[in-house]
């Protein structure tokens, strides 16, 4: 799914941003965060199968390829592919419209949608890494003592996780260590749902501490709209 999201560098900012594959097809996830793109892509598969962006996302998670879940269906893969290319191609255009989106970007988001489409279709998979982290924000928050609207915007404003908490006084280590064991829990939760075997639950959660870490240091690029309005 990295490889995914890294090929749409360019459609993923003009057309919504990133979320998971999973989530893609509906509210769940981080579809349901607005991430437009993705979202809409997940729904338009799902309607051109016939099936709920729930089910659709459901069987995302037990293993199954789009491309799969359509041939199950007696729907052919390559009239989704074509689907998802109209519906972002339509966004792309909405957007250049509406004047948010030059129109070389849009041309160039335009161009990548084919094989992004064909990816999306054919090769997503659950990413459970997400899932794992969906919590992180909450947890990070909770630790610092500020609401979580408020940390999200500090690092919409360009702000890591640990630039946060230090403002506030707060042990990065101590954030760090409260996200990791909120997503030890999600992790453990998966596996009494039988959504995840617990040899790779345990595989998770070795590399948890170094993920994390990296999480809470990373420094986000500061959003448009926020340096329009500083």
């Amino acid at each position: 799914m990295k490889k995914l999201l890294a090929s749409m560098t360019v459609a993923g900012l003009l057309v919504a941003g990133g979320a998971t594959a999973a989530g893609a097809a509906g509210p769940g996830g981080s579809g349901g965060k607005g991430h437009g793109g993705i979202r809409v892509a997940g729904q338009t598969a799902a309607a051109t199968i016939g099936v709920s962006p729930e089910e659709l996302r459901s069987q995302i998670r037990s293993g199954k390829t789009i491309a799969q879940i359509a041939t199950d269906h007696g729907v052919d893969p390559n009239i989704v592919v074509n689907a998802v290319v109209t519906a972002l191609t339509q966004r792309i255009d909405q957007k250049a419209a509406a004047g948010t989106v030059d129109a070389n970007r849009a041309e160039q988001a335009k161009q990548k949608l084919p094989d992004f489409a064909n990816r999306f279709v054919n090769e997503t998979k659950p990413h459970r890494g997400y899932r794992i982290l969906k919590d992180a924000a909450k947890a990070a928050a909770k630790e610092i003592g500020i609401p979580e609207a408020e940390l999200k915007d500090a690092i919409k404003n360009g702000k890591s996780i640990a630039q946060v908490a230090k403002d506030h006084d707060k042990s990065v280590d101590d954030v760090v260590n409260a996200i990791v064991k909120a997503a030890t829990s999600d992790v453990d939760q998966a596996v009494k749902d039988g959504k995840l075997d617990s040899n790779k639950a345990d595989e998770i959660k070795k590399k948890l501490p170094d993920r994390v870490k990296k999480l809470v240091n990373r420094e986000h690029r500061r959003s448009t709209s926020a340096t329009a309005t500083s």
